[in-house]
């Protein structure tokens, strides 16, 4: 059973017949409209249709600079919409939808939570087991280290014959 449930059997008369206060804007922060109604906003949209009329009605003996200047306002007052647009919240969603996401998305919270543990203790171990193999690791570059020392302490011990000794063994080796 989902909290939602659990609190409307609690809870029987919430919800119902009590008043719901009257919506505010986010536009002018007022009771009574939402943002999308606001009459502040419809203001401001109405300006910038008339700032446009009014640059496509100007004459022709404008400069090259002042139309390169009017085309980057327009611009700039149609990227600014575009983020006012992109602000906007939608507030179309029914509490009943918005519940029903919500459960859908705590069912799915509640399936991941131990996955989640799982592979965290996976991680975990993984990491230790790293932690001992670079352990080992120096202690195998430790050794070779060692023993390339030992073989090269043997090489300086070992008498290597020279030339003159060689061909005196083969003296000798024919001798007999």
């Amino acid at each position: 059973m989902n909290k939602a449930t659990r609190f409307l059997k609690k809870n029987p008369n919430k919800g119902e017949g009590r008043k719901m206060d009257p919506p505010t804007c986010f536009e002018c922060n007022k009771p009574g409209h939402i943002k999308v109604d606001c009459p502040q906003l419809k203001k401001k949209k109405l300006f910038k249709k008339k700032a446009l009329n009014a640059w496509h009605l100007s004459d022709g003996d404008s400069s090259d600079e002042e139309v390169t200047e009017q085309v980057a306002n327009l611009c700039f007052m149609a990227s600014s919409d575009n983020e006012e647009k992109d602000n906007e919240v939608d507030d179309s969603y029914t509490f009943g939808e918005l519940q029903f996401a919500f459960d859908e998305l705590l069912i799915e919270f509640k399936k991941k939570c131990p996955q989640y543990s799982s592979l965290k203790k996976n991680a975990a171990s993984i990491e230790n087991e790293k932690d001992l193999l670079v352990i080992d690791n120096e202690k195998l570059k430790i050794d070779i280290i060692i023993l390339k020392n030992e073989v090269a302490k043997k090489d300086d011990c070992v008498v290597k014959p020279t030339s003159c000794d060689n061909i005196e063994l083969e003296k000798g080796s024919r001798k007999s």
